[in-house]
């Protein structure tokens, strides 16, 4: 599928955050990822689809250079932040990835208290000059991960002692607390109760009114709820990108169609 090549103009009005083009994968010599150009919009759902092991994750942990920490892996293409080379020799992949938030798959606290977790980050990037300061993006970013009223009274009680749900919060609340402008998230809820997923569904709506998502996931039917976008993958190609709606109800591909009807997957 042919994507328009980034304009100066979309950079500038914000249009577009990531701009992800020929982006290809190895791990030693086996090739994980094919050719992959795809743009993330600015405060938009982006759901990227397809069947496991197809390279949705190994694409998304491109996006904040978390393919760095494995040693046989190898990237190749551009991938630009807000018209910047991720790769540039100036950028440090510790400041990209406050930039470029993740949450991953099982909700993974650190063995510290609620506080302790979502203040770390903060406190490494030195966002924070005084210990009200560093409350006030406490509270802010369990607020904005809506677990604030259920934790306000117990903030230093151990962040593993929480159920499921709220430890999946507490997790996005760490990742937003060093204000990053994009925030990626690995099957967010594919450990999580009906209940608890509905609330993170909720979150997320709520989410990219600050930031832009890119959401991993199995679900096809969360990715019609959750996002505004949908980009399908197969084989470790990108094989259609478009509005959510159009994937799903006139998709151009027929991969893609067998993709969500079922045939394939």
């Amino acid at each position: 599928m042919e994507i328009s090549r980034i304009s100066q103009a979309d950079v500038q009005n914000g249009a577009i955050k990531i701009a992800a083009r020929d982006v290809c994968v190895y791990y030693a010599e086996e090739q994980a990822l094919y050719n992959v150009s795809l743009d993330i919009q600015d405060t938009m759902v982006t759901a990227l689809i397809g069947p496991s092991g197809c390279g949705k994750s190994t694409f998304i942990r491109c996006l904040n250079r978390m393919n760095d920490t494995i040693e046989t892996c190898r990237v190749e293409g551009t991938i630009e932040l807000d018209g910047v080379d991720i790769h540039g020799r100036n950028i440090d992949p510790v400041q990209l990835r406050a930039r470029v938030g993740m949450v991953f798959q099982k909700p993974n606290p650190f063995p510290k208290s609620i506080y302790d977790n979502v203040a770390y980050g903060p406190r490494i990037h030195g966002l924070a000059d005084t210990r009200e300061e560093l409350d006030g993006i406490v509270q802010l970013s369990l607020e904005k991960a809506a677990l604030w009223e259920e934790v306000k009274d117990r903030l230093h009680a151990p962040g593993t002692g929480l159920s499921g749900g709220q430890q999946q919060r507490l997790c996005i609340a760490r990742a937003i607390s060093t204000r990053p402008e994009l925030l990626l998230m690995d099957e967010p809820c594919s450990a999580l109760d009906p209940i608890a997923t509905s609330q993170i569904e909720e979150l997320i709506g709520q989410l990219r009114e600050s930031f832009s998502v890119v959401i991993v996931t199995h679900s096809m039917q969360q990715a019609a709820r959750v996002s505004q976008k949908t980009a399908f993958f197969h084989l470790g190609s990108l094989v259609e990108v478009n509005e959510t709606e159009a994937i799903f109800t006139n998709p151009q591909d027929e991969r893609t169609e067998s993709y969500i009807t079922g045939r394939i997957g």
